[in-house]
């Protein structure tokens, strides 16, 4: 006997459903108050990480240069995909299955980050530990 898709374990079908609920003209949709903190604080990632890798740029002489920026686009267009991400989740009153999908994907792409950027990731902890 097969399962029905609401007696599966992940549904997968109503990832993003709209949860929100109803107000007088429809849905109240939007992000709430833990969504917003946690978007304004997503924005405040983005720009500290950004000014940090910058700074790095101008006063570290032992980083490569290529791989600093190739890493500051990388971790950049990462940023600006999770705040989407996140926005769109909170969006359907969904943030909080949006932040748990966005914490293993994360798990991956600083998986694969540290991969590729091993060493420069390395030298900027050496710089900051000093």
């Amino acid at each position: 006997m097969s399962k029905s898709s609401s007696d599966r374990l992940f549904n997968f079908n109503n990832l993003f459903a709209n949860r929100c609920s109803k107000g007088e003209s429809g849905f109240l949709r939007g992000p709430g108050i833990l969504c917003s903190i946690y978007l304004f604080l997503i924005l405040f990632g983005i720009i500290a990480g950004v000014g940090f890798n910058l700074y790095n740029l101008i006063k570290n002489k032992n980083i490569s240069k290529v791989k600093l920026i190739l890493l500051t686009l990388f971790s950049l267009v990462w940023s600006i995909f999770v705040f989407y991400f996140m926005y769109s989740a909170c969006y359907m009153c969904s943030g909080f299955r949006g932040f748990i999908i966005i914490m293993v994907l994360g798990l991956v792409m600083n998986f694969i980050m540290m991969k590729l950027f091993k060493d420069v990731i390395l030298s900027e902890l050496e710089m900051n530990l000093k």
